[in-house]
């Protein structure tokens, strides 16, 4: 049970539109721009620029250990040290590149955490339901396949995915921005975000019947993971999504 539940809780992913009338995809086009309207999620029209500017993969994938080094592992301590003040300094330019290049909607870290912790756990919740409508809203291409696949492998069982709050608050670990243009305010320029979240979630998974086959409704986990999210913020239509996860340095002992 404890394996399907982080098999459940871990790979999160998209996938593409099943084939509808052209009727009901325009009502269905339209009950989506209201709700996203409502929800705050941008348009992902038009479809050529989104396919451009989507997958550049992980800027950076470092993430501070949950441990440091004694010190007298000195050449361990030394070294990450460095690299800790390496990516200490890298976010900082990043941050303000962001400030400077954002023409639409400047960078306000307490803002973001709230965005990208709902994002995480809209997620996680359509994940769950097989929802792959709000999946595409939240997720990145990468993401969204190996959600869609998943989705697609679990046949007619029912999963249940609920979230109980922070073991601790979100963080963030790791910024960086990247353009065509240098230190120009105009051109195509895209931002980075890794948050540490530690989070208490539960998986359930049951048969057609309704019996529990797999997790435990009622037992709780400390589920501790590295999101990626990503934003165009040349776009002034683009939100933070969901791009995906980098390995933890350590596993946290349940």
């Amino acid at each position: 049970m404890a394996a399907a539940t982080a098999t459940g809780l871990r790979g999160l992913r998209l996938a593409p539109s099943l084939t509808v009338p052209v009727a009901t995809r325009h009502l269905q086009r339209q009950a989506l721009l209201t709700w996203q309207q409502q929800r705050g999620y941008a348009s992902r029209e038009p479809q050529g620029k989104q396919i451009l500017i989507r997958d550049h993969g992980v800027f950076a994938n470092y993430v501070p250990p949950e441990t440091a080094p004694a010190i007298s592992d000195f050449a361990r301590w030394r070294l990450t040290k460095w690299r800790n003040l390496k990516n200490n300094v890298q976010n900082l330019l990043s941050v303000g590149l962001i400030k400077y290049k954002s023409q639409y909607e400047k960078w306000d870290s307490r803002k973001f955490l709230e965005v990208a912790e709902e994002t995480y756990k809209d997620m996680n919740d359509a994940f769950a339901r097989g929802d792959r409508q709000m999946l595409e809203e939240v997720c990145l291409d990468a993401m969204y396949s190996t959600l869609k696949n998943q989705i697609k492998g679990r046949g007619h069982a029912r999963w249940e995915w609920r979230y109980h709050g922070e073991v601790e608050q979100p963080k963030i670990v790791c910024v960086r921005c990247v353009g065509t243009t240098g230190l120009s305010k105009h051109g195509f320029s895209v931002a980075q975000a890794t948050l540490r979240m530690y989070t208490k979630q539960s998986m359930a998974v049951y048969d057609k019947k309704n019996r529990l086959i797999g997790g435990d409704p009622n037992k709780i986990h400390n589920v501790l993971e590295y999101v990626v999210f990503q934003k165009t913020i040349s776009d002034p239509e683009d939100i933070w999504r969901v791009y995906g996860k980098v390995a933890a340095p350590e596993k946290i002992q349940q």
